[in-house]
């Protein structure tokens, strides 16, 4: 073949390429509009729903399983990594430096957290036959460390593990438990509970506990009303961070900040969190939301987040602070936000995956096709 030739084999493969991929998006359209001349508007819905639930090409499937049970999932306080369960398997996964690491777990775990670098994990398993959950401590990438607590406590209590998977620490009999992890491995009482006053102190406490740096966030209450501590394990410290908290959950973001969901039910505020190696945080005064918007993650854009639209079907939704609302052109079933603007989700199929908030033009009218579609169906 002379270079000539060559050349014209070159253009011509790419050229074809392009020309198959609009031929299936406008065959997809050409058969949605023939079902909406014949008023079948099911069908079509159907098939832009399947549509807008696949995959993009710069999509990485994680895992093609479907759990048995939903996913437990937490990503570090910098979310360059994350840990998730299925079924029995651990996985740990580093987002930048691309690696990977699993392991068999004696049972399915009742809860996670991971420490704030993401490179340890405590997991709570049920005990059936005596109520409550065993505690055990491992690392996200040494098989030969497994640390089990000598005590049960009932499940969902908030534990946690050190940056340097050296202890466990987990409310018991409401007073705060130390652990170290190696041998001997004798639980200690750490602190009194009362050094983490509730809100309503006649009702039973419920406490968690988050990594932050190589601190940690305590929440003491019940219901949608919380105290939120700040825990300095070195100095054996106790801070009063906010009396006004709703949920129980901090939402990290990039290894010096995070937010958490204050206020009251019906009038609630996303509070940012900002922390540095043994001071106090400090929390702001918070951006007012509206339900929708309490399970949110931050972009790098200024005043910007990403939430789920809590509707069906579930879709990424993009807001900013008195800004507007962007609903992406995507259907999804779950949702954690990471490094580098992108987003970790499971799809109907149940895979997880790992994907940007980058969608073509394509994308783009196939979601207003479908609520073209939509408005004719429900009318």
């Amino acid at each position: 073949m002379n270079l000539f030739n060559f050349h014209k084999v070159f253009l011509i493969v790419p050229l074809s390429f392009i020309l198959f991929c609009q031929s299936k998006h406008d065959s997809l359209v050409i058969e949605i509009e023939d079902l909406i001349s014949k008023e079948k508007y099911e069908k079509a819905l159907v098939l832009l729903h399947d549509r807008l639930s696949s995959n993009k090409p710069t999509a990485e499937v994680l895992s093609k399983n479907r759990p048995n049970q939903p996913r437990l999932l937490m990503p570090s306080d910098d979310r360059t990594k994350i840990i998730w369960t299925e079924n029995k398997t651990l996985f740990f996964r580093d987002l930048i430096n691309d690696k990977s690491f699993q392991r068999e777990l004696k049972l399915r775990p009742d809860s996670i957290m991971s420490s704030a670098n993401g490179e340890y994990v405590a997991i709570q398993y049920p005990l059936r036959q005596y109520g409550g959950c065993a505690v055990f401590g491992y690392s996200a990438s040494d098989s030969n460390l497994e640390h089990e607590s000598l005590v049960h406590i009932p499940c969902k209590t908030g534990m946690g593990i050190t940056n340097q998977g050296d202890a466990l620490l987990y409310f018991f009999e409401n007073d705060l438990f130390l652990e170290k992890i190696g041998k001997p491995n004798k639980p200690e009482k750490f602190m009194s509970g009362e050094l983490f006053p509730t809100p309503f102190p006649k009702l039973k406490t419920h406490f968690h506990i988050a990594p932050i740096g190589n601190e940690f966030l305590v929440w003491s209450g019940v219901g949608g009303a919380y105290n939120l501590f700040f825990l300095n394990i070195e100095q054996k410290k106790v801070s009063l961070v906010s009396k006004d908290i709703v949920l129980p959950r901090f939402y990290p973001h990039n290894g010096n900040s995070g937010y958490v969901v204050g206020g009251k039910i019906g009038d609630l505020y996303l509070k940012e969190v900002n922390y540095q190696s043994g001071r106090v945080p400090s929390i702001s005064k918070g951006i007012p939301i509206v339900t929708r918007e309490a399970y949110s993650w931050r972009l790098s854009g200024k005043d910007e987040f990403i939430t789920l639209n809590q509707n069906d079907p579930n879709q990424p939704m993009k807001w900013k602070v008195l800004g507007k609302k962007e609903h992406m052109p995507f259907f999804i079933e779950r949702m954690w936000g990471v490094s580098g603007d992108r987003i970790i989700y499971e799809n109907k199929k149940g895979e997880l995956v790992l994907d940007d908030l980058i969608f073509s033009k394509d994308d783009w009218d196939m979601y207003e096709f479908y609520k073209k579609v939509k408005k004719l169906s429900d009318n």
